[in-house]
């Protein structure tokens, strides 16, 4: 019995390990490159957005305005913060945790998400998803900023592709399920295609990813106006 008791524990590490190594292959389709841009199409009912999106290694992030309605404006994510940069605004906008949990915010979030950065792995286990083999991985936020507390992830067992995610609050609430899309090729590279993220309330947004570019970021991109680095 002692003995089985010591290989069980032993076996442990091997298991938040290859958790981790789940959550890392994950967060390459979405993160191919320490730095990035690519171009962003978000559709909902009767309308659709189209952004740039630049980001670097330690996941701070920048969406510019490409379509019509949008160009001019630019979101900024700099660690657990966000700004919301508006043409003829001498100041940027701060997003508040509250605002995060809702619309566009919410997706910006969802999107930028790195899990293997943002969360730890509480266990991993077996389970099918729609008739495919699939790891569900249980996920606990590392930082109190981070609007979703807690998150289940489905990955399929073949290739180590996410499948569907639940976003949950700190009391355990459902707050928003992202499925996603197959891998495409760029770059020699496999990427996500396509993030189709549904509210609590059946509200539902696409993010389409397309124009993968590696590198060629500026660094005063992540500057806040007014001189704040």
């Amino acid at each position: 019995m002692r003995r089985f008791s010591l290989l069980f524990l032993a076996a442990l590490p091997l298991l938040a390990q290859s958790g981790e190594e789940i959550l890392a292959r994950v967060d390459k389709l979405r993160h191919p490159w320490p730095v990035f841009s690519v171009e962003l199409t978000v559709k909902i009912p009767k309308a659709a957005q189209r952004w740039k999106v630049s980001a670097r290694e330690n996941g701070d992030a920048r969406l510019d305005g490409l379509s019509e309605k949008e160009k001019g404006r630019a979101v900024l994510l700099r660690g657990d913060e966000m700004w919301l940069l508006l043409p003829g605004a001498k100041r940027p906008v701060k997003v508040t945790p509250q605002q995060r949990l809702m619309g566009p915010a919410a997706g910006g979030d969802v999107a930028r998400t790195r899990f293997r950065e943002d969360y730890n792995v509480q266990a991993v286990a077996e389970e099918p998803l729609e008739g495919q083999a699939c790891w569900r991985l249980e996920l606990a936020a590392k930082r109190p900023a981070l609007s979703a507390r807690q998150v289940v992830l489905w990955v399929a067992k073949e290739g180590a592709l996410p499948q569907k995610a639940e976003f949950r609050l700190a009391s355990g609430r459902l707050a928003r399920t992202a499925r996603f899309g197959p891998p495409v090729q760029t770059h020699g590279q496999p990427v996500l295609s396509w993030l189709e993220i549904e509210e609590a309330g059946g509200a539902a947004v696409r993010l389409t990813f397309g124009n993968w570019t590696r590198g060629g970021v500026a660094p005063g991109a992540f500057d806040l106006p007014g001189g704040d680095r």
